[in-house]
């Protein structure tokens, strides 16, 4: 079945014309990181051969990629291949009232 042109605007006289916009992969998708979802985490990922460990909140998920926050109006798409390990932040953590 042939999928109809879509046609999207972009700005000023440009435009994006995509052919075939088929997710069939999407309906597969289960999230992994919904346990730590708005929660201050510190995620260990691997670059360039060494282990970096990251504080932030976790904003959002995709199929590939983690939407993590720094701080407040500084968020990126992380890919999901570079995340080692996934842990609760101990020093938020304390700061806790019981």
């Amino acid at each position: 079945m042939a999928v109809p042109p879509a046609e999207v605007v972009l700005g000023l006289n440009r435009k994006f014309r995509a052919t075939e916009m088929i997710a069939d992969g999407r309906r597969d998708f289960l999230p992994a990181y919904t346990a730590w979802l708005r929660k201050p985490v510190v995620l260990l990922l691997v670059i360039r051969q060494h282990h970096v460990p990251v504080p932030c909140r976790i904003v959002g998920e995709s199929a590939t990629a983690l939407r993590v926050r720094f701080t407040p109006g500084w968020e990126i798409d992380l890919r999901k291949e570079l995340i080692l390990a996934v842990e609760e932040d101990g020093a938020i953590l304390e700061h806790r009232v019981n």
